[in-house]
């Protein structure tokens, strides 16, 4: 089982255009490096709008996609003190599993699991990682071996359960978090092998690399599907990021 699961795994990541992967993911880490320095300046102004993806979406995709930064900060009370203080305690975390509960404890209205856990992994790429749609429909492929239809139809159903609201579309992620970070393993170890064979050298930011590779995986496999694009296309919008071919 486990070589069948790697063979997909190969396959499912063929075909990517590992140049423009590795061109994405060093834009984040100039990104994640900046997030520092405005951090330890203590601008927290320019951070917040940045870690929130307000002005750059590589700040925060999640956030910049659906407009969340502008509601964030205007529906909290001392909003940039909050997201400031959120931040400080994810820099501390020594595990990415901690990230759930410290959004829920923030209870930052329109901050939830795929804003926060990006803004987590902005910081502290090590350890942290980004758990929206884009990682959770690529989980979805490798449990399903590979099958991008059955991975789209997955997604589907889970977004049609919670149809009300986006803070109740956020809710059913929190669950798949943990299980994330096996599937993140395994898309970095594919993705490094996959890049060697194009000649591109392997992000070393362990989460900001596989965001990249799962990001470009989305877009080619599941946006680009004429299924979801028939009956999904309003619920959630592209990120500047595209790949060629």
């Amino acid at each position: 089982m486990a070589a069948k699961r790697k063979a997909t795994a190969a396959s499912a990541l063929g075909g990517l255009n590992w140049r423009d992967i590795r061109r994405h993911y060093s834009e984040r880490k100039k990104t994640h490096a900046e997030l520092l320095r405005l951090f330890e300046r203590r601008e927290v102004d320019e951070f917040v709008d940045l870690i929130l993806g307000v002005d750059d979406p590589t700040g925060n995709y999640s956030a910049n996609d659906h407009e969340l930064g502008p509601k964030i900060l205007g529906n909290n009370l001392s909003s940039k003190k909050q997201v400031w203080g959120l931040a400080s305690r994810f820099l501390t975390v020594t595990s990415g599993k901690d990230v759930p509960a410290l959004i829920r404890n923030a209870a930052i209205s329109y901050l939830a699991i795929s804003v926060g856990s990006e803004a987590s992994c902005m910081l502290k790429p090590d350890r942290c990682w980004v758990t929206n749609v884009r990682t959770v429909w690529t989980h979805l492929v490798f449990q399903y071996d590979g099958l991008f239809e059955k991975a789209n139809e997955a997604l589907r159903t889970f977004r049609e359960k919670n149809p009300d609201s986006e803070m109740r579309y956020e809710r059913w992620m929190d669950p798949f978090h943990r299980e994330l970070l096996q599937t993140l393993d395994q898309v970095r170890l594919e993705g490094n092998r996959c890049a060697i064979e194009a000649g591109v050298r392997p992000g070393q930011v362990k989460f900001l690399w596989t965001d990249a590779i799962a990001s470009a995986l989305y877009d080619t496999h599941h946006r680009r599907s004429p299924r979801f694009r028939a009956t999904a296309s309003g619920w959630v919008s592209g990120r500047t990021f595209r790949l060629r071919g």
